[in-house]
């Protein structure tokens, strides 16, 4: 195995030299051309915060047609039983003969002056062939592999490794193996496909190129298939792998692996793509690739042996990070690249494209609007519930907007409803992106009636009724009893007309009005139908039915069956006449001597009265007197301009005048029995009569109002409580003293506080923030100047740290576990101390603090410390919990028992923790890889020849057991 790992590339370069396939001026020029092409798309483009895009990695290698690499190639051959036509799932088919006639083909098929070929066929354990130029007599062992036996996979390429083990200097290490059977076979009890799997890794890493061919029945399932799944993992990247279904195919197969083989683009490829800061890998999205990448972070890497002319696919899947941003981003950061070496051995390096992503917010949904209807006059506030609703998005009910929108949730929104037309109206969320949800919502109301004209008519029907009101809806109807009245004219939603049906009878209906959203109203008795009608005059109404006894004014006479040269007669007097029509007469009012009730007639041309009795009155022409009983504040600065109120009797709008002592004042009506007026300034203190007047009616209270001179009153301080609190201020204190008064101001050191007062013993502030601690005066001032300081009566105190939780609240002595520290108060320059180390700190929020676990050697509870920039302490206890015992390693076997140093080996066993250290007796070597739990790659170091024990030391110190190695 010490010679399978080499860097032949460049051996390579000098066998072409020395040899001289190909001249060194072609070479140079070859080595100048990039012979790897690298694309990058996404799929989606577009995607939301809550979506994933598949990224694709298309790598595509053009190898120089005039350049041929020597190779060493191992065909491995499987010749299980279930390779013979005698194995029942073949149905006859004799895969061993057409596997026999295909590897053949192969041979023939091989540059035997630049390749050499060897052969493992294995079934239970494996046979060999060595390596040779004779194509005849590798096809004449070919021809003597028979069918018997189980599946070792792992073992036929550890014989394979063996025979690589040799391969020339200048030539390329390759197995090409083909298999119809997942690997049942393996030693010591492992599992066959692990085993297998972990033989052909450990190939790879040896520089070995990597060809499989799964050989599957015409109906397995490549999917799922257990020897196709293998074959695919052992593959040295997907170009590297093939399957026919049945035998079919399978020469050509071979045929195109010999054409490649030589022939490649790049080799030792590294292919590093690290996603934009804006996305995270979706975990498990690049398990399929082949191979699978090892991925760090936000960076993935694969890396394989070599890159032929077929494109290879690298998928894999990101997602936003940030829920809440929206945007056009890199997939990838400009970092991302692909190094290799071309076939003269040069370090190339190739850039990997990205691609932008479009990322939107998720679009709105809405599931449901509670309540869903409402009044057309809008006003109510409804609640709006769905999905992926964002600050700022804006509610449409129709076409006008909704007012008081409040974001409350992403699943919830408020909103005032605005007026809108009864019915069924759209309502739409639009996010600030413009992305819409849409739902109904039901304008929805009873009609209401406050008229209907006419209120009557005949029982034979056709009268047009004028129906006035609210919220009539198109395609209402209307029912006069039980007799549907047909629609006659629809003004709009306070309007419609409607014929009236026969009726059945005289006497009144009720009217009933139906929405077609189910909406109603039923107005009782609302329209009469007449009885056969009178020829005799009546009157119905008279407008208006009172004036003064001077006369002279116009009064409407009001009924039905009046006719031109009737006239009018109130009280005993006619009164000049004028014929409107059958139903009104207009009428002058004549003068009368005293005021009182008469009656109203109508006179026929034939002298016949019809009377309304005592429907008109006479009214005096006469202001009451007022009386006065009260002034309300009876008392008031000589300033004037405060409010008081006067109670009397007989007040009359715009006719009652007021009079403070010899001084006017404009009085304002609020009713018969109250005047409101604005004191009037005086010159002079004491007591003044009230004087109110209806024109020559007038009423006097003496002395009913008293000036008085301004008092000025110092408030006076007894306690401030609390008395002390944090600078940040913004909580109420209150101040308790005497002589307090509305409009009183607080200063707390010269800054203003914000007051309530409470009474003239209380008031309560808002405490101003301070930008230092310490005492400061409190002064308190009344409106009219009075005022009170008591010296250093409130106390500003330091921001105090409190810790009210850790989570979690205890971690592994061993250190670098995160915690929460959670509490008030905290500053960006707090800092954390755990048992008096200092642990790493970061700033999340006033309440949240981010630490990591510094290491320890104490278990149990210690003191956790929190420490502001200001000095300030608070302390929790946090507990440390001792460290797992982890079980020892051990060793099973050496790959190698003997050899030199310099050279590597492998050893197996159990319980491998990455970062070991590894003893060849007491010297420790200097390389070690970790591959697993179960396998380590060595490099044996220095040491003097004979016999040393070999060991493990993981990084806990667990030692494992000792094997001889033996240096030659």
């Amino acid at each position: 195995m010490g010679k399978v790992k080499k860097c032949f590339l460049s051996i390579f370069a000098v066998w072409f030299a020395v040899y001289g396939f190909i001249a060194a001026p072609q070479q140079l020029e070859a080595a100048v051309n990039d012979y790897v092409t690298v694309t990058k798309t996404a799929n989606p483009k577009t995607i939301t915060t809550e979506e994933e895009t598949e990224i694709l990695l298309n790598i595509t290698g053009t190898p120089p047609v005039n350049v041929v690499m020597p190779n060493d190639v191992v065909l491995i051959i499987d010749k299980s039983g279930s390779m013979a036509p005698t194995y029942g799932p073949n149905n006859g088919e004799d895969k061993m003969k057409n596997a026999k006639e295909a590897a053949k083909g192969f041979v023939d098929l091989m540059d035997m002056t630049k390749h050499r070929v060897a052969v493992v066929d294995f079934a239970s354990t494996a046979s060999s062939f060595p390596f040779t130029v004779d194509k005849d007599a590798v096809k004449s062992y070919i021809d003597k592999i028979n069918a018997n036996g189980g599946t070792a996979t792992g073992s036929a390429i550890d014989a394979a490794t063996a025979l690589l083990a040799d391969h020339r200097e200048e030539a390329q290490p390759v197995i090409v193996l083909l298999t119809d059977g997942a690997a049942t076979e393996s030693p010591s009890n492992t599992d066959p496909f692990d085993y297998a799997l972990q033989k052909a890794q450990a190939a790879k890493d040896a520089g070995v190129i990597f060809y499989t061919i799964a050989l599957l029945n015409p109906n397995e399932d490549p999917e799922t298939s257990a020897p196709n799944i293998l074959m695919k993992n052992m593959a040295t990247t997907a170009t590297h792998h093939y399957f026919v279904l049945g035998s079919q195919g399978l020469d050509q197969i071979y045929a195109a692996i010999v054409k490649e083989i030589g022939m490649a683009s790049a080799y030792d490829v590294t292919v590093t793509d690290t996603v934009g800061n804006d996305f995270e890998i979706v975990p498990g999205s690049y398990e399929d690739n082949i191979p699978k990448p090892t991925v760090t972070g936000n960076t993935l890497t694969w890396k394989f042996n070599e890159l032929k002319n077929s494109a290879l696919t690298f998928k894999y899947k990101i997602r936003p990070v940030d829920k809440t941003k929206a945007g056009n981003f890199p997939a990838s950061l400009s970092t991302s690249s692909i190094t290799y070496k071309d076939y003269a051995g040069a370090n190339r390096t190739k850039s990997i494209p990205s691609v932008n992503i479009t990322v939107k917010l998720p679009a709105p949904v809405i599931t449901a609007i509670t309540e869903p209807f409402g009044h057309p006059d809008g006003g109510e506030t409804v609640t709006i519930t769905g999905q992926n609703f964002v600050p700022g998005a804006k509610v449409k009910f129709g076409l006008t907007a909704a007012t008081d929108v409040t974001f409350v949730s992403s699943t919830e929104i408020t909103a005032t409803v605005p007026p809108g037309k009864q019915g069924m109206v759209e309502v739409s969320v639009t996010n600030p992106d413009n992305q819409v949800a849409k739902a109904q919502y039901q304008y929805k109301v009873d009609p209401i009636v406050t008229s209907i004209t006419p209120a009557n008519g005949p029982l034979a029907g056709g009268t047009i009724v004028s129906i006035k009101g609210e919220y009539f809806m198109k395609g209402v109807t209307v029912k006069f009893g039980d007799k549907a009245a047909p629609l006659f004219y629809y003004s709009g939603s306070d309007q419609i007309s409607v014929k009236s049906p026969i009726g059945d009878e005289a006497g009144p209906v009720d009217v009933t009005l139906t929405n077609p959203d189910g909406t109603t109203v039923t107005v009782p008795e609302g329209f009469t139908y007449d009885a056969p009608p009178s020829t005799d005059p009546e009157i119905v109404s008279i407008s208006p039915d009172n004036g003064l006894v001077t006369g002279g004014n116009t009064i409407y006479v009001n009924g039905k069956n009046f006719k031109s040269g009737m006239k009018v007669v109130i009280g005993a007097k006619d009164a000049t006449t004028t014929y409107i029509s059958s139903t009104q007469l207009r009428a002058t009012v004549p003068e009368v001597d005293e005021p009182g009730t008469v009656d109203v007639s109508v006179r026929t041309a034939d002298g016949e009265l019809y009377t309304l009795p005592q429907s008109y009155t006479y009214n005096e022409v006469v202001y009451p007197t007022p009386t006065v009983t009260s002034v309300t504040p009876n008392t008031g600065l000589i300033t004037g301009g405060n409010t008081v109120y006067i109670y009397g009797t007989n007040f009359v709008n715009g006719v009652t005048k007021v009079t403070f002592g010899a001084n006017s004042v404009n009085a304002i009506y609020v009713n018969s029995t109250t005047l409101r007026v604005t004191v009037p300034a005086v010159e002079t203190a004491g007591k003044v009569d009230v004087i109110v007047a209806n024109k020559q009616q007038t009423a006097v209270l003496p002395e009913a109002y008293e000036y008085t001179m301004p008092i000025i009153s110092d408030p006076n301080i007894t306690a401030i409580t609390p008395n002390q609190g944090s600078i940040k201020g913004g909580y109420f204190a209150y101040i308790d003293g005497e002589n307090f008064s509305g409009g009183v101001t607080v200063t707390l050191g010269g800054v203003n506080a914000g007051v309530t007062y409470i009474n003239s013993n209380q008031l309560r502030i808002v405490v101003p923030a301070s930008t230092s601690t310490g005492f400061v005066d409190v002064t308190v001032t009344n409106k009219d100047g009075g005022t009170e300081t008591l010296v250093g009566g409130f106390e500003y105190l330091p921001i105090l740290p409190e810790i009210t939780s850790i989570s979690p609240a205890s971690a592994s002595r061993a250190g670098g576990a995160t915690i929460y520290v959670n509490g008030n108060n905290f500053d960006k320059s707090a800092t954390v101390s755990i048992d008096g180390v200092d642990a790493p700190t970061t700033y999340v929020n006033a309440t949240s603090l981010r630490v990591t676990v510094p290491a320890s050697s104490t278990v149990g509870e210690v003191p956790l410390v929190v420490t502001l920039s200001n000095g300030q302490t608070a302390s929790f206890t946090f507990t440390y919990t001792d460290l797992p015992v982890a079980a020892a390693p051990v060793i099973t076997r050496l790959s190698s028992v003997s050899g030199k140093a310099g050279s590597t080996i492998y050893i197996y066993g159990t319980d491998f923790k990455n970062k070991p250290k590894v003893y060849f007796g007491s010297v420790e070597a200097t390389t070690v890889v970790y591959t697993n739990t179960t396998t380590l790659r060595v490099t044996v170091p220095a040491g003097n020849t004979g016999e040393v024990l070999v060991k493990v030391v993981n990084p806990d110190m667990q030692e494992s057991n000792t094997v001889t190695y033996t240096y030659n």
